[in-house]
């Protein structure tokens, strides 16, 4: 048996079994809800969102009159930011508690005709539901499912020429600072979820302070989504940049941005797209590295005065102190004392955000635009 064509049935019990363990957690502590009916909370929602989509150059008026999936659109915060600037949206979110809570939300709108609500996983739909949308959103899902790069794939494979196509996932090396807090958080607490939250409190009041007060959640919210989630897998930028360029979906925009900052050759010129994780690998290699350090120390200071080599260096050796904890870690032979590198400052990137639009290779449509610009007079 095969689901969806990618899961043989041994991985379709294992994953089962992840996304059954996950809504046990989503059903106890929703991860995405903001009290957006507090106005001071909805503008700063809002403005967040605002910012995020002028960071990726996505204008605000893409929106109107478009269809938008969002694949676990949890409690439909996000889907009426979309509404509220002309979008109808789909959302595709497997928590039932989820659902009735972004129906109430748009019930208390003029926006409620502009919801449509399937309660199912994303692996459980007709995948062939993709085609019928202008962008495709999946924002701090994909890394809860069973092989986020294969779930990714599912995606990207269903999308059709122009489809737009935003995620945000959780990238390895951006992501380990915060990795290595739920590693040793689990080996202290042997696993047990209020051992976990309790070191977690203990250990972590300062990333913890920073995250309700920037991500409009609570602590519950955070610790449960981040530290005892018994599925939160990152993946590198190698895998997600394949997943991508396999697919054909060109590099529009991300945040932290791929883009070289000396490139300037004329646009008529040809640019390897951003997704060619192999073309770009060397510089890629060195990004990575910073972004695992950033924040730690004074690698922002050294931003101001971009000496570059000293970045590198710096990223080259906070990163090797991060990967020799990450190894006491694992072999559960680490102090309190080896954590200070994990408990103060920036933890890295939270998640990384990915914009691309499926290339059309349509040769017959291609054709037929040329010999309408034949016929038009000028």
């Amino acid at each position: 048996m095969n689901v969806h064509g990618m899961f043989t049935l041994k991985n379709y019990k294992k994953r089962k079994k992840i996304e059954d363990d996950v809504l046990k957690i989503y059903r106890k502590v929703s991860p995405s809800h903001r009290n957006i009916t507090d106005s001071q909370s909805k503008d700063q929602f809002f403005n967040q969102r605002i910012t995020l989509f002028k960071t990726l150059g996505l204008p605000l008026s893409f929106f109107k009159n478009k269809k938008v999936l969002e694949i676990g659109g949890g409690t439909g915060e996000k889907a009426l930011f979309y509404a509220f600037y002309g979008a109808d949206v789909t959302i595709v979110e497997p928590n039932e508690k989820s659902c009735l809570i972004a129906k109430k939300i748009f019930s208390q709108t003029k926006l409620t005709k502009k919801l449509t609500v399937i309660n199912k996983s994303l692996f459980d739909i007709d995948l062939s539901i993709i085609k019928k949308f202008d962008i495709v959103a999946a924002e701090g899902v994909l890394h809860h499912t069973f092989h986020p790069t294969e779930s990714l794939e599912l995606i990207l494979k269903n999308m059709i020429s122009n489809q737009i196509i935003l995620i945000a996932i959780g990238e390895s090396h951006g992501m380990l600072k915060r990795d290595l807090q739920k590693m040793a958080a689990k080996k202290l607490g042997k696993s047990d979820p209020e051992k976990i939250y309790y070191y977690v409190k203990k250990l972590f009041p300062e990333h913890l302070l920073r995250a309700t007060k920037y991500d409009l959640r609570n602590e519950n919210q955070v610790i449960y989504d981040n530290y005892i989630n018994p599925q939160d897998e990152t993946s590198n930028l190698r895998d997600i940049c394949n997943a991508f360029f396999k697919n054909k979906i060109s590099y529009l925009s991300s945040y932290p941005k791929l883009d070289l900052f000396y490139i300037t050759n004329p646009w008529g010129q040809h640019r390897e797209d951003h997704f060619n994780y192999k073309f770009y690998q060397n510089y890629y290699q060195i990004l990575e590295k910073i972004w695992m350090t950033c924040g730690e120390e004074n690698i922002s200071n050294d931003l101001q005065s971009f000496d570059l080599k000293k970045i590198i260096r710096k990223a080259n050796t906070d990163s090797k102190k991060l990967l020799a904890l990450k190894q006491k870690i694992r072999t559960n032979n680490f102090t309190e004392n080896d954590l200070k590198i994990i408990k103060y400052g920036y933890m890295g990137i939270g998640l990384h955000y990915f914009l691309g639009m499926k290339d059309n290779n349509d040769v017959k449509e291609f054709t037929s635009l040329l010999k309408h610009y034949k016929k038009t007079e000028f």
